[in-house]
């Protein structure tokens, strides 16, 4: 908004309001502003800019944030920040000082308690000293299968002397030729093997 000092020079707030209304209307400007501006003006400063504003520094206790943390895990900052009257942003940086990283959860079917552990330990108890009195594990035949390629895979390192150009290999093909090889084995080694015959799956 611009207008000639001279229309409201020598007059104080109130009537210096009426000039800029009958101007630019009845909400050219707010009581406050308008009383703002004389302050700020009669102190010799004339400036239409708005001073530099430094934030505030809040203090907060970082043992208090880390014993929320550690207590729940999955506190959020805005949940923290009300605790303590501040803004998120602040618990944000009081978190980022303490070391604090906010990762994904390992995603497991269920969660084990203290009862499904002592049954685990106690079944490998179990068995360990029915092994020392009978060497069951010595029977035991364990199978597993898997598919191969006909052609194996050449290295993609070798060996070159400084300067010479880099030696290529060509990228496997996704569709070559495969073969289930299904294995056994006991404690002493491969037991058994067999390659599943061409067109049977």
């Amino acid at each position: 908004m611009q207008m000639s000092t001279s229309r409201i020079k020598g007059k104080n707030a109130s009537q210096a309001h009426k000039t800029l209304c009958s101007v630019y209307g009845d909400e050219a400007s707010k009581e406050r502003q308008r009383q703002n501006w004389f302050a700020k003006f009669r102190s010799g400063d004339f400036s239409l800019k708005d001073k530099k504003r430094f934030a505030r520094s809040v203090e907060v206790d970082a043992d208090l944030i880390r014993a929320i943390i550690d207590s729940d895990r999955h506190s959020t900052t805005r949940e923290i920040a009300e605790k303590f009257h501040v803004s998120h942003t602040c618990i944000e940086n009081h978190l980022k000082q303490l070391g604090y990283v906010q990762t994904l959860d390992t995603w497991v079917p269920h969660e084990l308690k203290e009862t499904h552990l002592t049954r685990r330990i106690n079944g490998c108890d179990l068995l360990k000293k029915r092994n020392e009195n009978d060497p069951f594990l010595k029977r035991l035949i364990t199978g597993d299968e898997k598919w191969v390629n006909y052609n194996n895979i050449e290295r993609k390192r070798s060996w070159s002397r400084p300067g010479e150009p880099t030696r290529t290999t060509s990228k496997a093909d996704i569709h070559q030729k495969k073969v289930l090889l299904s294995v056994w084995w006991d404690y002493e080694g491969i037991a058994y093997f067999e390659l599943l015959p061409p067109n049977e799956r």
